[in-house]
């Protein structure tokens, strides 16, 4: 027998199409006879039992799950295809900029490179120009040109001064040999401030080699201001004074300082000196400089009057009539005395200590 819906071949034992799940047509529809419909009735309520409408339904779903899943299938399929396909067209792309990209770091190294080498090139040739020219770049460090000079001998008056200078050659003095010195070049100030006073502003120069010729003893006290230079005390209780030559001793040193200048070094300090008990004062009190040139060709002192305002104007007014006390009470008062102006600013001085070390600090020396 075949199904009515689908065509398909139904087995006689069979109560539904085994293909589309259709029943299986009655017997009455196959023969065609009317008078035998009666048995209809036995077998119409079977189908109507048996018959389900979710069983034809049941094929129906699969069908449709599987159509479904193959459309998800082909979409899946196509998308990968168009991955690759974007891909391969992406990938010399990609390739390319990924080199482009190596040769810019490439590149950068190159610069960076460069940069340093062309540094390093610069400096190297900027040291080599002042190698080469030693003289032009001394020419731009040098300051003005000095105030005074004569013969071996230059130097500066402090800024703002003019102390007026005079140089000149005096004449060797040999009469008595413990105060026998050589020719030698003076510089003498006629307009430094204070001229009212025991001692005359000046400097001197003295080549060491003619001092030894003619004075046996400026060899041990020459040699005692270089031991002194080279030793730097702190608080000496004397400096060497090797020119000039007082026929008195040295009362107070007060102040010491350590100063230099091209060529040489030497000390400054305040003293005053004397034959007996006498004050401190303003007639007599002066700033020294005794220095020495590098390589012990000459040798340059410095008398350079000062007052201070803490100080007598001389020695006569302090005393007044009481000179037996003053003489009991002197050691006393020399320590006291050389304590106060050691403590004293070296501004409050006058001339200004600081201002007098600029001068001698600007003393040039041409060696021979």
């Amino acid at each position: 027998m075949q199904c009515e819906r689908c065509g398909a071949d139904i087995p006689d034992e069979s109560s539904f199409c085994g293909q589309c799940g259709a029943p299986k047509p009655a017997p009455a529809t196959v023969s065609g006879t009317a008078p035998e419909a009666q048995p209809v009735q036995d077998v119409a309520p079977e189908p109507a039992v048996v018959e389900s409408p979710a069983q034809p339904a049941e094929p129906s779903g699969r069908s449709t799950g599987r159509t479904c899943l193959w459309i998800g299938v082909g979409c899946a399929g196509l998308i990968a295809i168009m991955l690759c396909v974007g891909l391969a067209f992406a990938y010399p792309a990609v390739r390319s900029l990924m080199q482009e990209i190596d040769l810019m770091d490439i590149d950068l190294m190159d610069i960076e490179t460069f940069a340093t080498e062309r540094a390093e090139f610069l400096e190297l040739e900027g040291l080599e120009q002042e190698l080469l020219e030693p003289a032009a770049t001394q020419e731009t460090i040098e300051v003005a040109e000095p105030d005074v000079c004569f013969n071996v001998l230059c130097f500066s008056y402090p800024e703002g001064e003019d102390y007026g200078a005079h140089p000149s050659v005096l004449p060797a003095e040999l009469e008595m040999e413990w105060f026998a010195v050589p020719e030698h070049d003076d510089f003498t100030f006629y307009d430094y401030p204070l001229n009212d006073t025991f001692h005359k502003a000046h400097f001197a120069i003295y080549s060491v080699a003619e001092f030894l010729e003619v004075n046996q003893d400026a060899e041990e006290s020459l040699a005692n201001l270089d031991t002194f230079l080279a030793l730097k005390a702190e608080h000496p209780e004397t400096v060497p004074l090797v020119l000039p030559i007082f026929n008195a001793a040295q009362m107070i040193t007060v102040q010491v300082e350590y100063l230099t200048f091209e060529g040489g070094s030497g000390v400054r300090f305040v003293s005053q000196y004397g034959q007996a008990a006498w004050p401190v004062n303003n007639q007599d009190i002066f700033y020294a400089f005794q220095g020495l040139t590098d390589d012990g060709s000459y040798f340059i002192s410095a008398i350079l009057p000062v007052t201070h305002p803490s100080l007598p104007a001389d020695g006569e007014s302090y005393i007044g009539d009481g000179y037996e006390a003053f003489i009991n009470t002197y050691e006393t008062y020399l320590i006291d005395i050389e304590s106060q102006l050691d403590l004293e600013n070296p501004a409050s001085f006058f001339p200004k200590l600081t201002a007098l070390d600029e001068m001698l600090e600007t003393m040039q020396v041409e060696m021979p």
